[in-house]
């Protein structure tokens, strides 16, 4: 069975200058123009990244970074599974210490699962598919620190897919029964998964989405093949989005055409969006919810068009976070906190966004219209701020992402701080918040 894996095109280091919306953080890699292959957010402080080579579309990259203190630090290393010639299928972490890669072989397709529990310093072997040909290991997740989920390819008739419940030690087979049939020649891509609370998704070549949601135990085939006819294909191709079991997306994309898809019935039927700010030009390459909201976002990698875009009313209307910019896929944790891959432009320089904002600072702010004044600004110190409501919460924020000092007043001070533009977030006692942009003189 060939195997096709899905590719990253974005090879280019863009120079454009980013948008308030994101701020830039250091990846960690010692190398330059590292990649962030794919991410997963597993809260607003734990991240886990796996790299690859900006430069060479052949070169095979065994590397990772992760942060736990939401991006203020991040810390690279080796993935050593004992051969160099696996390739990394995905990453999956659940603490500072503790994550999963699956890999798989490039000819052969042999592979499995590889545990840390000492933040990366060693990796152990905790499962393998082993039929050559056959056994592709397309993705692993865990959902805690017990619970996880290893997918490959359809082996002895079914999809092969293991579950556990004690942290990988054991691993039990889904039974053929609780899985759907594949079609003739069906099979998943590398990384082409999507998992959110209790729920797993992963889609095949035949444009088929299979859902768990009770943490793979048993699934159920989506017929989106009438939506889309591969999810990998090169005329045709396309993503998903999960905002939980029952409400998702499906973007499918030609070189000339974007199109969206929405369910609110768990996959059951499908409705077209109709849709404006974004277009087929922006070669959109991954969507992401917030988790629990119709709140999606988002990105490209074309070294030309690419950018970011939020849409807060379900794909209906898209606005640019930022445009001009390579981004290498995108998770958020909630609204306020999203993450999205880049290049680092040199050895342990940039290579990371986080947001700076919330995706509905502004049209929260619109819609409960408080009234905010901040003065001075420039300042040399001492910030007034004005509103007509009461304030909980004032936090000065640098353009990273990182939280310098919080006051519990309307008087913050940067007296202390160097010149340079900042942020401050300020809460509201009514749960609303917005953020404006200051300057320390």
């Amino acid at each position: 069975m060939k195997k096709i894996i899905l590719s990253i095109t974005a090879l280019l280091i863009s120079t454009s200058v980013f948008s308030q919306y994101w701020g830039t953080q250091n990846s960690g890699f010692a190398a330059a123009s590292r990649g962030i292959s794919g991410l997963e957010v597993y809260d607003a402080n734990t991240v886990w990244a796996f790299a690859y080579n900006g430069t060479s579309s052949t070169a095979n990259v065994q590397e990772f970074t992760k942060t736990s203190n939401g991006g203020t630090t991040w810390t690279a290393g080796s993935i050593n599974v004992g051969n160099t010639s696996l390739r990394i299928t995905n990453i999956s972490g659940v603490s500072a210490t503790t994550a999963w890669v699956g890999a798989f072989n490039n000819t052969s397709g042999l592979g499995g699962v590889w545990k840390t529990s000492d933040g990366g310093a060693t990796w152990v072997n905790q499962k393998m598919l082993s039929t050559p040909g056959e056994s592709w290991t397309n993705y692993v997740h865990f959902f805690d620190a017990n619970n996880g989920i290893v997918g490959g390819d359809p082996e002895g008739g079914e999809f092969e897919i293991y579950t556990t419940s004690n942290g990988g030690s054991t691993w039990t087979r889904v039974p053929a029964a609780n899985l759907p049939d594949p079609l003739v020649d069906e099979y998943g891509y590398n990384s082409g998964y999507y998992a959110v609370g209790n729920n797993m998704f992963f889609y095949t070549d035949h444009g088929r989405i299979y859902k768990s949601a009770d943490k793979g135990l048993t699934w159920t085939a989506l017929a989106t093949d009438a939506i889309i006819s591969d999810f990998g294909g090169t005329t045709e191709s396309g993503d998903m989005a999960w905002s939980d079991a029952n409400n998702g997306m499906i973007l499918k994309r030609t070189s000339t055409t974007l199109q969206l898809y929405t369910t609110t019935n768990g996959g059951t039927t499908w409705a077209p969006v109709t849709f404006t700010g974004i277009t087929a030009a922006n070669k959109i390459s991954d969507i992401a919810y917030v988790p629990g909201t119709n709140i999606v976002v988002a990105t490209s990698s074309d070294g030309t068009t690419g950018g970011s875009w939020k849409s807060i009313n379900n794909g209906v209307t898209w606005t640019a976070l930022d445009t001009g910019v390579q981004h290498l896929g995108i998770r958020c944790s909630d609204a306020n906190t999203c993450y999205s891959g880049g290049f680092n432009t040199s050895a342990t320089v940039g290579g990371m966004f986080k947001s700076l904002l919330s995706l509905g600072t502004a049209e929260t702010k619109a819609a409960t219209k408080h009234t905010l004044s901040i003065y001075p600004n420039p300042t040399k110190g001492d910030i007034n701020i004005k509103t007509d409501q009461k304030i909980k919460m004032a936090t000065i924020i640098d353009m990273s992402g990182k939280t310098l000092n919080t006051e519990n007043s309307g008087k913050p001070d940067v007296s202390s701080l160097p010149k340079g533009t900042y942020l401050l977030k300020v809460d509201f006692s009514d749960g609303t918040s917005t953020t404006e942009k200051i300057i320390k003189q």
